[in-house]
C-alpha cells in the first residue's frame, strides 16, 4: 500500500507513469510539484497557507518534515489531495468516523473483528446489574479466525450509522411482512348501518364491528349508597 497524489478525484497526475509502490514518499517534491501547477512562489504559497516563506524553503529542501496536514493544505492550492492506494491501484479510505466505541470512548483494537451490542460472544460474561451495558465485543484470535473462516473477514468495524439503517431495514420489513399478511387475509367489509356511525352498532346491526358494550354494564353488580342493584333489580 502507497501514499498517492491525485488531481481532484481523478487519477494522479502523472497517469501511465512508472510504478512507484516501492518508494519511500517524499513530500517536499510534491510541495515543488504543486507550486508549479498553481505558479505560486515561496513567498506567494507561504503568504496563503499563513507560514514563513523561509518554511516553505525547509519543506522543500528536506530541512524540515512536512506533516500530512500541511502537505494536504499545500497541495489543495494545486487543486491536488492526497491518497492511499493499494498495490491494484485502488484508493483506500480511512475507517469510518462512526465505528463502535466501548463505555471509556475508545475505538476498539483494529486488528479484531468487533460484533454490535446485541451478538455478544459465547464466551463473554454481560455486565453485572447496574453496570452500563456493553456498547460492543471483540473476538480474540482464536474465535476470530473460527469466525472468519465460515464467514470470510469484514472490511470494517460496526459503525453507529451502518446500525442504525439495518433497525430501520428490519423495520420497514416488518411493515412490508404485515401488509403481505393483511392482503393475504383481509379483513370482512363492514355492512354497518347509517345509524351505526353516530356512535356504536345498533342492536340489529349484522356487522357489530363496534359493539355497544353499555348494554352489558346493567349487569355489573353496583355498591351505591349501601343498596346493591343488579340490572334492573334491587335487592338488600
Amino acid at each position: 500500500m502507497s501514499m498517492s497524489v491525485r488531481e481532484g478525484s481523478s487519477g494522479s497526475i502523472e497517469p501511465g507513469g512508472p510504478d512507484r509502490s516501492g518508494e519511500v514518499f517524499d513530500g517536499a517534491r510534491y510541495i515543488v510539484r504543486a507550486r508549479r501547477l498553481a505558479d505560486l512562489s515561496q513567498r506567494e504559497l507561504a503568504d496563503e497557507i499563513g507560514v514563513a516563506r523561509a518554511t516553505i524553503g525547509r519543506l522543500e529542501s528536506g530541512a524540515a518534515k512536512v506533516d500530512t496536514t500541511t502537505l494536504s493544505v499545500i497541495l489543495a492550492r494545486a487543486g491536488l489531495r492526497l491518497a492511499v492506494l493499494d498495490h491494484a491501484g485502488l484508493e483506500v479510505g480511512p475507517i469510518p468516523v462512526d465505528v463502535l466505541r466501548d463505555r471509556a470512548d475508545r475505538r476498539f483494537p483494529g486488528h479484531l473483528d468487533v460484533r454490535p451490542p446485541h451478538d455478544a460472544p459465547s464466551d463473554r460474561v454481560h455486565p453485572r446489574r447496574g453496570t452500563p451495558e456493553a456498547r460492543g465485543w471483540f473476538e480474540q484470535r482464536p474465535s476470530r479466525a473460527d469466525r472468519r473462516d465460515r464467514g470470510g473477514v469484514p472490511v470494517d468495524h460496526p459503525t453507529v450509522s451502518g446500525l442504525r439503517e439495518e433497525r430501520e431495514v428490519a423495520y420497514w420489513r416488518g411493515v412490508a411482512a404485515a401488509e403481505a399478511r393483511r392482503a393475504a387475509d383481509p379483513e370482512p367489509e363492514c355492512s354497518c348501518f347509517d345509524g351505526c356511525f353516530e356512535r356504536t352498532c345498533l342492536p340489529d346491526c349484522p356487522c357489530q364491528c363496534e359493539p355497544n358494550h353499555g348494554s352489558a354494564l346493567s349487569s355489573i353488580r353496583v355498591v351505591h349508597q349501601g343498596r346493591t342493584t343488579i340490572g334492573d333489580q334491587e335487592g338488600p
